[in-house]
């Protein structure tokens, strides 16, 4: 299927092949998310960003996405809880998601593999790591 696609960081349209899907960005910090959905960009994917965990739930829902990159701490409820929300729902049970977090210790890190989680990478979040996430996704092995 071919559509146009916006690149955020070039501010330009082009015209693609939609490869699967795309990268849902889950962050109650907009510029956080915005940044995030830039590097997504960069690499021909398409992002789309919400703000917590009710919107991202919905928008799984509507249209499920290749890749959920999920904030670990968000406002009344954190990363963990959503991903097991995520994880019971037939329509997203099997959808990769990468946590995207401040903290950087073992302990967490240990427990988002523990949880099944694809990846869990330190903000600001190094462009080569995201572009490794979605080659795994668009090439799984």
């Amino acid at each position: 299927m071919w559509h146009v696609k916006y690149n955020r960081a070039t501010k330009s349209n082009y015209l693609r092949v939609d490869p699967m899907s795309y990268v849902l960005i889950v962050d109650d910090d907009k510029m956080v998310a915005e940044a995030i959905a830039d590097l997504v960009d960069l690499y021909d994917w398409h992002a789309k960003i919400v703000h917590g965990p009710r919107a991202a739930f919905d928008q799984i829902h509507r249209d499920p996405p290749a890749l959920v990159l999920l904030d670990l701490n968000m406002p009344g409820v954190d990363g963990f809880e959503v991903m097991s929300y995520i994880r019971r729902d037939p329509i997203a049970e099997k959808t990769p998601i990468v946590f995207v977090t401040a903290e950087d210790d073992q302990g967490t890190r240990d427990k988002a593999k523990e949880a099944g989680a694809l990846d869990y990478l330190i903000k600001p979040v190094d462009p080569e790591q995201i572009e490794a996430i979605l080659n795994k996704i668009k090439s799984p092995q």
